[in-house]
């Protein structure tokens, strides 16, 4: 690990190093000596055990949660960057950055911690504005990580659930394609003809068609699927394309075998297309064991919205709309 990971892993991976990344990061407020200052909300320290002790700063315990914790922030963070994990090493390594250096940057952040405590700034009012939307985030995590736990749906609900939309389980019919655009009707009678007698499409489109590239263009590298499949099933699938026109999306799956050709079809563009089909890939209904892993979470989610739901259905919420256009943003 290179000097500069070693630093990046050491100060952005800990919580007392790297908040100067949080929203409300700036110069520590002092507490006014002329208002009172309300009570400290700072959750009970964790007892730790013997056991689990990997460190005491002026009696306070730090454990082998508390160093778990931290691996787990530095490991999101290093992935999160696009760089590669590895576990640490446990013996204080001088050129890389280990188990003995992530401790010492815990008892830095545990020191710093205390300090901040002594001086009162734990009774800061916008401390603890900003503590409690730490801890809101936290609870509401723990809340959505208890529930996806405990929400278990049974073989029954995915079997009943697959047998209810079993329309959308299946993989639609794909072809793979070549095309030959041509200027005139004629020019596309013409064209028909020597493929009928068995010329190559990719030869006769350097001879005859308006955009020779597509004869051996996208169409013949991708798959194609109707458009309205194509949006149900595959909308994000760069490797699926769909024919945009409906006449020339029927005559390419009108043809029924491999090497066959399309009847002439006048595109939108007013050229007119040949198509040959290279390869048919019939659409075939799911298993529901190949689809029983997405039910299960898409019943899981359902019912975690469905929780949420009945949270916002019986409490009482007021909200004061005309005030978001105060809030501050930043930048342009």
């Amino acid at each position: 690990m290179s000097a500069r990971a070693r630093l990046l892993l050491g100060l952005v991976a800990l919580a007392g190093a790297g908040c100067d990344q949080l929203p409300w990061s700036g110069k520590p407020q002092r507490l006014s000596t002329e208002a009172a200052a309300p009570a400290s909300v700072l959750p009970a320290r964790p007892m730790v055990p013997a056991s689990e002790l990997v460190a005491k700063v002026n009696g306070a315990g730090l454990s082998r949660k508390d160093m778990e914790l931290a691996l787990q922030e530095a490991r999101a963070n290093v992935e999160a960057s696009g760089g590669t994990w590895k576990a640490l090493a446990v013996q204080n390594d001088p050129d890389q950055y280990d188990l003995p250096d992530l401790l010492d940057d815990l008892i830095i952040v545990e020191l710093r911690a205390q300090d901040a405590v002594a001086r009162g700034l734990d009774r800061s009012p916008e401390a603890q504005r900003q503590l409690y939307y730490l801890a809101r985030t936290f609870f509401a995590q723990e809340w959505l990580r208890w529930q996806m736990d405990r929400i278990k749906p049974t073989e029954q609900e995915i079997a009943k659930f697959y047998e209810d939309n079993r329309a959308g389980f299946r993989d639609p019919d794909r072809i793979r394609i070549r095309q030959l655009i041509l200027d005139s009707e004629d020019k596309a009678k013409a064209a028909l003809v020597k493929l009928l007698e068995g010329m190559d499409m990719g030869d006769l489109a350097q001879q005859m068609s308006s955009q020779p590239d597509a004869a051996r263009g996208p169409l013949t590298e991708k798959w194609v699927m109707r458009s309205v499949e194509k949006e149900a099933f595959a909308p994000e699938d760069e490797a699926i394309r769909a024919l945009v026109d409906p006449a020339l999306e029927q005559a390419a799956f009108a043809i029924d075998k491999e090497g066959g050709l399309s009847q002439i079809v006048r595109g939108p563009d007013g050229k007119f297309h040949i198509f040959q089909l290279i390869k048919r890939q019939p659409g075939r209904e799911q298993s529901l064991l190949e689809v029983s892993d997405g039910i299960r979470e898409h019943l899981r989610l359902k019912q975690l919205g469905d929780f949420t739901e009945e949270l916002r259905a019986k409490a009482a919420i007021e909200k004061v709309s005309e005030r978001l256009e105060q809030v501050e943003q930043g930048g342009p």
